[in-house]
C-alpha cells in the first residue's frame, strides 16, 4: 500500500519590512512520505521570503516537474514558480519557457548545491537569456536544521531584514542569514 502525504499546518505571522509586507495566515502543507522536515522548513520558509498574494503550496515531490510553491494571476498565468532543494538549470529553463511571464527562484539551503547550479549555468555556451528572471536564494543551513519541527501544527513568528530570518517556532527562538545571491 503506498504512504500518503501528511498534512501539515503553519500558522505563520510574517512582518518583512523591506517589501512592506505584514501578514498573518495559516499555510497547509501537504508532506511528502519520503520528504524530509528541513525541506518542509526550506518550503515553509522561502514562502514567508517571496510572499505574494496568491502565492501557495505546489505539488513539491508528489510530481518531480511541479515547483514546490506556484501563483497564479487572475487569469490562470503563472507569476511565480519556486523550487527548493537541488535543482538542474534545465529544470528551471524549462519552466522559463512555459511561464513566459514568471519570476523563477531556486531556494537552497546548501551552497554546494546553489554552487552546482551556478556552475551549470556558467558552462553553458552563453548566457541563458532568461537569466534575468531567475533568483537564486540561500538559507543558512543551521537555521534550517533548527526550525524543522516534525510536529503537525506549528506556530511560526517571520521577521525578515536585510539577508537575516528570524523564526519564532512555537516559542523558540532562530535566526540566521536567508538572502538572495548572484547567479554567476
Amino acid at each position: 500500500m503506498a504512504l500518503t502525504a501528511t498534512r501539515m499546518e503553519f500558522k505563520i505571522a510574517l512582518s518583512d519590512a523591506e517589501r512592506k509586507v505584514d501578514v498573518a495566515q495559516s499555510l497547509i502543507v501537504a508532506r511528502h512520505p519520503s520528504e524530509t522536515m528541513e525541506h518542509v522548513a526550506l518550503r515553509v520558509l522561502a514562502w514567508c521570503a517571496l510572499y505574494e498574494e496568491g502565492l501557495e503550496m505546489g505539488q513539491g515531490l508528489s510530481d518531480r516537474d511541479a515547483p514546490d510553491l506556484i501563483a497564479k494571476d487572475a487569469r490562470g498565468d503563472v507569476t511565480a514558480w519556486v523550487t527548493c532543494g537541488r535543482v538542474p538549470w534545465e529544470r528551471l529553463r524549462k519552466a522559463l519557457s512555459q511561464s513566459s511571464g514568471a519570476r523563477v527562484s531556486a531556494f537552497f539551503s546548501d551552497e554546494r548545491r546553489a554552487g552546482e547550479l551556478r556552475d551549470e549555468i556558467a558552462a553553458l555556451p552563453r548566457p541563458p537569456k532568461e537569466l534575468g528572471r531567475v533568483d537564486v536564494w540561500l538559507a543558512d543551513a543551521g537555521l534550517i536544521g533548527a526550525i524543522s519541527k516534525d510536529a503537525r501544527r506549528q506556530s511560526w513568528t517571520v521577521t525578515l531584514v536585510d539577508g537575516h530570518a528570524y523564526v519564532d517556532v512555537d516559542g523558540a527562538s532562530h535566526d540566521g542569514t536567508l538572502a538572495k545571491q548572484d547567479h554567476a
